[in-house]
């Protein structure tokens, strides 16, 4: 046992034996200048984010950085997704490190999908408050990580990141489309679009953006939704109805930019109301699902109306769902979701005739209203949405709002209020 362990330990740290292959080949990630400020701290860094979106490679371009100033066997990387680490604690692991490598020096201590080790927090804290000339990073597939356990063990010990699929402007760089300024933008608008209607269809996940194969990134989507719920969800959750898990999943990426509620979920799965709710927290929790509540000045109006639903990632919705179109209108919204997420709180608000996509909030302020619609052409749809954008510019006295659409840019004046139309393309790359 001990041999497969020291085994298993030089396996994921080739760097021990000058073989550095695998950080050669890695393509930088836009988010890594954000996690070095964190990584030069000496808190514990918690990377979290949904499965396969890239955060061993985040931790790879850290190490690779390391390496330029630091010896190799100061660096101890494991991944606890692998078997061998299934019957073995973190003791174990970290006493056969420096067995094997007597490292001397800071130590840099990288521990992936550190969920996977029962009790991890309370080592880390150990190791965190004994060593001080270390410094750690874990990584994991659950949000809950750093709300539940970190919480009562790492407070004031920890900063965290949290990783996603390439944004837009992410996959067109690693497609070799670099627009930096207003004039390369529109220069390059035609290979835009047509990048961004891939990006729609298959998504940002960096595996699935390196496939050749159209049918082979469904496939690897298809996986990564299964991994998501065997590995994520049922090993971690005491889940009964482990079918009925996934038909509820497989319904709200049906159902993305669309409103719903435990109450009308639980009537069509057949789970009682509670059971449903807690299912929408676990996939919450696992960066599959995010749920947008009504704004409203009173609480309890927030928590009591129905919710919209949206999708970490629209190549996962589109491989993953049942449904007869494209439905561009539903990824385009979402999307625009998944750009909002940063900047802010995000609400929808309605009234009793008609509704407004999104509200951001930052801190104590709205700042900003935005009304999604694919094609803008037809004047009952553009009514429609005018109204939704108009009647919350009133709700929040804004006197200007924005409509993001698939091609229309130009600004007009309706009573008052100020409308400004941007596509969806230039408005992703802003």
């Amino acid at each position: 046992m001990l041999q497969l362990l020291k085994d298993s330990l030089i396996f994921w740290n080739p760097w021990w034996n000058e073989k550095n292959d695998i950080l050669k080949t890695l393509k930088e990630r836009a988010c890594i200048k954000d996690v070095k400020p964190l990584f030069n701290r000496k808190e514990v860094l918690a990377i979290t984010g949904v499965r396969r979106s890239g955060k061993t490679s985040l931790i790879y371009l850290l190490i690779k950085e390391l390496l330029k100033n630091e010896k190799n066997n100061q660096i101890l990387y494991i991944n606890l997704d692998d078997p061998t680490f299934k019957d073995t604690d973190l003791d174990k692991i970290y006493e056969t490190y420096q067995e094997l490598m007597i490292p001397s020096g800071k130590k840099y201590l990288f521990f992936d999908e550190i969920q996977n080790i029962q009790d991890w927090e309370k080592w880390v804290k150990k190791i965190y408050d004994s060593l001080k000339n270390s410094k750690i990073v874990v990584s994991g597939s659950n949000s809950s990580l750093l709300r539940s356990e970190y919480s009562k063990y790492l407070v004031g010990r920890n900063l965290t990141h949290e990783l996603f699929p390439f944004s837009f402007n992410e996959f067109i760089k690693f497609k070799g489309l670099n627009v930096n300024t207003e004039a390369q933008i529109l220069s390059e608008k035609l290979k835009i679009k047509h990048q961004l209607n891939e990006y729609l269809r298959y998504g940002g996940f960096p595996e699935v953006v390196l496939e050749k194969s159209k049918d082979l990134k469904y496939t690897l989507l298809k996986e990564y939704f299964n991994a998501i719920l065997a590995r994520d969800i049922l090993t971690r959750y005491e889940i009964k109805e482990r079918k009925k898990l996934e038909q509820l999943a497989i319904y709200l990426l049906t159902n993305i930019s669309n409103m719903t509620s435990a109450k009308s979920a639980s009537s069509l799965i057949g789970l009682n109301i509670r059971t449903v709710q807690e299912y929408f927290n676990h996939l919450e929790e696992v960066y599959l699902l995010f749920f947008v509540n009504h704004y409203s000045y009173s609480l309890k109006a927030q928590y009591t109306y129905p919710r919209k639903v949206y999708c970490v990632d629209t190549g996962l919705r589109s491989a993953v769902s049942f449904r007869f179109s494209d439905d561009i209108g539903r990824l385009i919204e979402n999307l625009v979701f998944l750009n909002l997420r940063d900047k802010g709180e995000i609400y929808y608000w309605r009234d009793a005739g008609s509704e407004l996509d999104f509200v951001v909030k930052k801190g104590t302020k709205i700042t900003e209203l935005i009304q999604v619609c694919y094609d803008i052409d037809d004047p009952k749809i553009k009514k429609r949405e005018l109204k939704g954008l108009i009647n919350g510019m009133k709700y929040f006295n804004f006197k200007s709002g924005t409509i993001i659409t698939w091609e229309h840019e130009y600004s007009e004046k309706i009573d008052g209020y100020i409308i400004k139309y941007i596509p969806l393309w230039k408005w992703l790359l802003k």
